[in-house]
């Protein structure tokens, strides 16, 4: 099963959730509270929770690690208080290692609470500006929301694209119709 999904990741994640509503009642930005929690999404890769998760450190050097990453990162902007009380109880449950899939899975439910979908499209070949908003302009149309838009080159594909939505894909690649061809001639 992926962590990204599991029951730890969501628990935690709608904890995460719940604590960036807290923080907007005491005044903080509910997009600032995601804006630092996606940076913080992209530094706490594999490499750097290894050294969170590490035996031989107790877990004040963890605290003060944490406290340290923390001040670099975010460069002088403000960490609201109930982000970092939640990455220290992370800390203190032994927790850290799924701190990955915990962000992932508070993003996803921050972006669906502000109204906004990451799609990501593979081509064959780069799109233009044009394309890539005229895909974007469909997709909002269709799914009455707010759409970022990635755009991938997968030379595989031969041309058409792919475009995934959450859990949904809609392929329409020279790849998969011959593929397709392919198996009703099996």
């Amino acid at each position: 099963m992926n962590k990204f999904s599991g029951p730890l990741a969501r628990r935690y994640g709608t904890a995460l959730f719940e604590c960036g509503l807290d923080a907007v009642k005491k005044g903080t930005s509910f997009n600032e509270f995601v804006e630092i929690t996606r940076v913080l999404a992209s530094i706490f890769t594999r490499k750097m929770t290894g050294f969170f998760v590490n035996p031989t450190l107790s877990l004040e050097e963890k605290l003060i690690l944490l406290d340290t990453v923390l001040e670099k990162i975010l460069a002088g902007r403000e960490i609201p208080l109930e982000l970092k009380e939640f990455l220290k109880l992370m800390l203190e449950n032994h927790r850290f290692s799924e701190i990955q899939p915990v962000l992932k899975n508070f993003l996803l439910r921050a972006d669906e609470h502000i109204g906004v979908a990451r799609a990501t499209i593979s081509s064959a070949t780069k799109l233009s500006e044009s394309g890539q908003a005229e895909f974007s302009a469909v997709l909002e149309s269709v799914l009455n929301k707010k759409i970022i838009l990635e755009s991938k080159i997968d030379e595989s594909l031969r041309s058409g694209f792919v475009i995934k939505v959450g859990n949904t894909n809609v392929d329409a690649s020279l790849r998969s119709r011959l593929l397709n061809l392919k198996e009703s001639l099996s």
